[in-house]
């Protein structure tokens, strides 16, 4: 193993691993190489990220090891060689497919990879990213990121290697395949609200309390009432329009992002009044409910909108990371299947009102409906 710098160009080498090199930029950034001799003796060297993309020393050594034993191997594929396929590329081609097939989380996803995937792997080889690597990436995002985040973004990966081998761009294994369920996961949310404190939100929303602009305000108060009143996720919300709702029925055609189907929610006479009904009869079949200032509105503009009150109304006191228990959008979805639970709605009729695929994800609403029953008993003398 070679222990010196391979071309003395300001290079340091690291006093840890063996072939591992960093390089202070103009900018004050460290960029990290790695260099190993290929099978004629010479010196191989390869740029492979700034340290401050998660690329450690540790991550490089990994990279290098793998490379070291395709030499071994015999199947040395250098990383200087016009075949390479980066990362980036069946990366780019995967998003691609999804904006075709227009997927609704595209931009959301994409995002995701360029500010944490993309700086990380992105210049490597799809041939040189190995499972070691991806679990090294997983321990160093947990220290800073929600393990459901580090998961989603591990499936991310998993999803572009499987792209890529659907459309016969890279053969072999997936590397990132089961790493993602290594990761222990425990965001159940936890919370719903109260009967109290839905009439205080929507008080709230009403009043404009938060000066929000008017239109905007309005709109808010509709999809929180459209949430509790549907149970539906917020990315379902967002896409109803005048032609999805039948007033004369209170019922919603909803289309489910999540698992690409359709299905019937209803409006509870509770949550809107006479005037909500007029509000969206002013509305033109073709119309987006949630449409505001010449675009419809986003899961994220949402979001944004409706964070500061509920961290006002409820989650004060509660840390950033606290999911099982701080109000967020999707909690509306939960209050609405707890609540339901809660009035002895069977399990198999709740199942079909949140249109879960699987019984087992709304088995988790039995014990709010177990305790009802004890509440019930204890109540009859």
């Amino acid at each position: 193993m070679e222990t010196t710098n391979p071309n003395n160009n300001q290079m340091t080498l690291s006093k840890k691993y063996q072939g591992v090199y960093s390089k202070q930029l103009p900018n004050n950034q460290i960029m990290m190489y790695i260099a190993y001799k290929n099978n004629n003796g010479n010196y191989s060297k390869y740029k492979v990220g700034l340290k401050s993309s998660t690329i450690t020393e540790q991550f490089c050594s990994n990279l290098r090891q793998n490379e070291l034993s395709k030499i071994r191997l015999g199947d040395e594929i250098q990383l200087s060689s016009k075949t390479i396929i980066k990362f980036d590329e069946i990366a780019n081609d995967y998003y691609y497919n999804m904006e075709l097939n227009q997927c609704s989380d595209t931009r959301n996803s994409k995002n995701k990879y360029i500010n944490h995937i993309k700086p990380v792997f992105g210049n490597i080889n799809i041939y040189d990213i190995a499972p070691i690597m991806i679990n090294e990436y997983k321990i160093l995002k947990l220290k800073s990121l929600a393990p459901a985040t580090v998961a989603m973004q591990i499936s991310f990966i998993s999803s572009i290697y499987n792209h890529a081998l659907k459309t016969k761009k890279f053969k072999g294994s997936n590397p990132a395949l089961g790493i993602e369920s290594t990761i222990h996961v425990d965001n159940a949310r936890e919370r719903y609200l109260t009967l109290e404190e839905i009439h205080s939100l929507i008080e709230v929303l009403k009043s404009n309390k938060y000066k929000n602009k008017p239109a905007i305000a309005k709109l808010l108060l509709y999809f929180v009432k459209f949430a509790l009143s549907t149970g539906a996720r917020a990315s379902s919300i967002i896409n109803i329009k005048r032609s999805n709702i039948d007033l004369k029925t209170q019922t919603v055609q909803i289309f489910d992002t999540k698992n690409k189907s359709w299905y019937t929610a209803y409006m509870n006479s509770k949550i809107f009044d006479e005037e909500d009904f007029l509000f969206l009869e002013g509305f033109k079949n073709s119309d987006y409910i949630f449409w505001n200032n010449k675009r419809k509105l986003t899961h994220r503009i949402i979001a944004y909108h409706t964070r500061p009150i509920y961290n006002e109304m409820f989650n004060v006191g509660l840390e950033e990371d606290d999911y099982k228990f701080r109000v967020c959008n999707h909690t509306l979805r939960h209050t609405f299947a707890s609540h339901l639970a809660i009035n002895q709605v069977p399990l198999f009729e709740i199942q079909k009102l949140l249109n879960h695929k699987d019984i087992n994800m709304t088995l988790r609403y039995m014990k709010l409906s177990e305790a009802n029953k004890v509440s019930a008993v204890e109540g009859i003398y």
